[in-house]
């Protein structure tokens, strides 16, 4: 019997691009990361954003190559499956399914910070669980239909929210290098000058740590390429662009929001745990500061439905090859798209919403708790893609290996990835509260251990699961 194949050719080069920019979102980026990052270090935010840039390069260059060597809508999983063995392929592919679905948990909690926002713009009094609950099923509701008509209709709607919130960022930056002008010292480089930095080292690199964690989701354009038209040379292309393309995007816009207000201003709101775009927004669009609440729906949304094709992709392919039960790999009848792996991702995403608000009380902790969580599934995923990427060039591909792309990057790649761990992970939480901080490690912690008792069940008991050629493969004869 022939396996169940996703829709090909439904995603051109600029469907692929905008499946990775909108998980990254150029609004929420600035939106999110601009203002704890300025807090943290001073007002040199555009270089930290510089920085973090470079920091994700090498991996993302993994990416690139071995996508070029061997497309597949499993990435890392596939590649460590043929490098190395089948059941660290097998682990790598349930710690990249497992991130992408906390990617879209967190998506209606922050969709429903903003909805709070918005609450208070039009003066209308709503208890906060109220609206956070509500917008659980707002931001869910949209994204289910549109991502069940197939991959062409989710990157169409990609593309339309990521013009119309860059177009937003833009015009704010206009408007405030518009005003900045005018006045005496007005507009100036200080914020690329890394002696203007007040936080110091620890400073430092505590932004570097959020402005790295802003690139993160560029790779789920990779699990993409069983619908492309031809991954082999659009998705390397797709993915090193991505992380330039919102990284000038981001280093550009920091540097006019930094000019637009003073340091202490946005330290002050966000210890108050307030965003300070939309209060600066105020100050050169008065009421139009509507604009940046509705730019971030539009931004949650696009992430939001990245995330689901990227999850429910990956859940498809392990099921299609029965390391994951049977009737997730049933394809929809008429658009081709996994739909009941994507009725399992939103009914985790819905049910573990609504328990986090439940029983942590509000949204920032609630986003917050599920972004931690998913740091220590990213890191994980991105070391295992550049170990991939020394192992696949080393003992599968060897005539095309490459000292400085097949091993000294991924080197570097994959001590970052450790550093990340390291800082952002287990050293920042374990001194947290439990219900912020320890609970997040001992949740991840024992999740990957029981991902590692399943991979050696399958093992042990269905070891015909684990031969043959990897359960994620793109039919692609490009060069």
């Amino acid at each position: 019997m022939t396996a169940a194949r996703l829709k090909k050719g439904a995603i051109g080069p600029i469907g692929l691009a905008a499946l990775a920019i909108g998980i990254l979102s150029p609004a929420l980026g600035l939106y999110a990361l601009w203002p704890p990052i300025q807090a943290q270090t001073g007002p040199i935010a555009p270089l930290v954003y510089l920085c973090a840039m470079l920091v994700a390069l090498p991996t993302a260059i993994s990416y690139a190559v071995l996508n070029a060597e061997a497309p597949s809508a499993g990435a890392g999983s596939t590649w460590l499956w043929r490098a190395l063995s089948p059941s660290a392929g097998y682990l790598l592919g349930l710690t990249m399914t497992t991130y992408l679905v906390m990617g879209a948990i967190a998506q209606p909690l922050l969709f429903g910070l903003f909805a709070q926002d918005l609450m208070t713009f039009v003066g209308w009094p709503v208890g906060g669980r109220t609206v956070m609950i509500a917008s659980i099923i707002v931001a869910t509701a949209p994204v289910v239909l549109i991502t069940r008509r197939g991959a062409d209709t989710s990157v169409r709607t990609a593309v339309v929210l990521m013009l119309i919130e860059s177009a937003i960022v833009v015009a704010l930056s206009i408007t405030i290098l518009y005003v900045k002008g005018s006045q005496p010292g007005g507009v100036q480089f200080e914020p690329f000058n890394p002696m203007q930095a007040t936080g110091g080292a620890v400073g430092f690199w505590g932004a570097l740590v959020i402005g790295v964690l802003g690139f993160a989701g560029f790779d789920v354009v990779s699990t993409a390429a069983e619908e492309a038209d031809a991954p082999r040379r659009q998705i390397p292309v797709a993915t090193l662009l991505t992380v330039l393309g919102v990284g000038v995007f981001w280093i550009l816009n920091s540097w006019v929001y930094t000019l637009a207000v003073s340091p202490a201003v946005v330290q002050e709101y966000t210890t108050q745990g307030m965003t300070a775009v939309t209060p600066m927004a105020r100050l050169y669009w008065g009421p139009g500061n509507l604009l940046i609440i509705l730019t971030a729906f539009t931004g949650v949304t696009a992430i939001y439905i990245s995330s689901v094709i990227a999850a429910s992709r990956l859940i498809f392919a392990l099921a299609r090859h029965g390391l994951l039960p049977p009737p997730l790999a049933t394809l929809h009848p008429v658009h081709r798209v996994p739909s009941r792996a994507m009725r399992w991702v939103f009914g985790i995403v819905v049910a573990a919403s609504a328990v986090t608000v439940g029983v942590l009380g509000n949204g920032v902790a609630g986003f917050l708790w599920w972004s931690n969580a998913m740091v220590f599934f990213l890191t994980l995923t991105f070391a295992g893609v550049n170990l991939a990427n020394i192992l696949y060039f080393a003992r599968v591909a060897r005539r095309r290996f490459r000292w400085s792309v097949n091993f000294v990057l991924p080197v570097v790649g994959l001590l970052v990835n450790a550093g990340l761990l390291y800082e952002a992970f287990f050293k920042t939480l374990w001194v947290a509260d439990l219900s912020s901080g320890r609970s997040v490690i001992i949740f991840c912690v024992a999740l990957l251990g029981f991902w590692v008792l399943c991979v050696a069940a399958v093992g042990r008991l269905l070891p015909q699961r684990l031969a043959g050629e990897p359960p994620m493969e793109a039919e692609d004869t490009t060069i």
